[in-house]
């Protein structure tokens, strides 16, 4: 049973104001981490526009950061409550169809069939791992958990083999149906491209905010095509919410990974330094937008669920 954080600010009579830590195991390129996930974000009515959100996350923020976490990630209700603490989107949603159902065999998920939800893991951590350096995990209590949640809204989830010409079927994947009356573009799908006929757009989903620099920046590495086997990049960076990210740093870049370091000040009058803001790490680093003064840098793939 994985141990939820709760922050709150409360009174003798009532919470003010609360937001949760739920722990998610990540493929973080090739590491395995324990990140947060943020939830249940909420501030009692009568006790808004008071500071008290921002009381509550700049402490998670600032204890995940003394954690040596890369990253938070949260999928925003609304994205202009988290862009004041320097969120910025971090992922896209895929919205697809299957090919013909003729060549596809669906089935609910049983959660109480342990060899069904190992081998359902094992066979979406595989079709992740082909695309996308960053992914939550999945396991048989991350499908219980999505099986519950889905349940509640009388929503499906669904095991998607594939008929195969030599007689049986080959486990693919997984389709997830929210609602009754979920669409099939609007399903969460964990499939092989190839299992794709229609592709139907994405959109921008889940955010993310930058905690610990050397962290976040150890999956990043030179471009293959790259001729250099080293590049070193100078930039600042301000941080309203943790001091320890404001100052000057040197990126040292090499086909194997990166490393930051710290310079002084005067840094700064020496070399060309690139200004930058925690919001511009996420959006170039996680691929949401391209920078110049990045294009020699690999970026993270990343997919993001509604993690439960």
């Amino acid at each position: 049973m994985r141990e939820n954080t709760v922050y709150v600010i409360e009174n003798e009579q009532e919470v003010e104001g609360m937001l949760c830590l739920n722990p998610c195991r990540v493929q973080f390129g090739r590491e395995e981490l324990t990140l947060s996930y943020i939830v249940a974000v909420a501030t009692g009515q009568k006790y808004r526009r008071r500071g008290i959100m921002r009381r509550i996350l700049t402490e998670a923020l600032r204890e995940e950061y003394a954690a040596g976490k890369p990253f938070v990630f949260l999928e925003p209700a609304n994205p202009a409550y988290y862009t004041p603490f320097q969120f910025a989107y971090a992922s896209r949603r895929e919205k697809r169809i299957l090919k013909n159902d003729a060549c596809y065999h669906c089935r609910a998920v049983d959660v109480g069939d342990e060899s069904l939800l190992n081998e359902l893991s094992a066979c979406c951590n595989a079709v992740l791992a082909e695309k996308y350096d960053i992914f939550c995990l999945r396991s048989p209590d991350y499908l219980r958990r999505v099986c519950g949640e889905v349940s509640a809204g009388e929503g499906r989830v669904l095991s998607v083999r594939e008929r195969q010409a030599s007689g049986g079927e080959k486990l693919i994947g997984m389709e997830v149906f929210d609602y009754p009356d979920t669409r099939e573009q609007d399903a969460r799908v964990v499939l092989p491209d190839a299992a794709t006929l229609k592709r139907c757009g994405t959109e921008p989903f889940i955010m993310a905010r930058v905690l610990s620099l050397p962290a976040f920046f150890a999956g990043i590495s030179l471009r293959e095509e790259v001729a250099a086997e080293e590049r070193k990049f100078f930039f600042s960076l301000k941080d309203p919410l943790i001091a320890e990210n404001n100052g000057v740093f040197l990126l040292r870049a090499t086909k194997r990974g990166s490393s930051v370091e710290r310079l002084s000040a005067e840094t700064e009058r020496r070399q060309h330094v690139t200004a930058l803001t925690p919001e511009e790490l996420v959006a170039v680093f996680f691929d949401m937008q391209r920078a110049p003064w990045a294009e020699e840098l690999t970026s993270y793939r990343a997919y993001f669920d509604e993690e439960m």
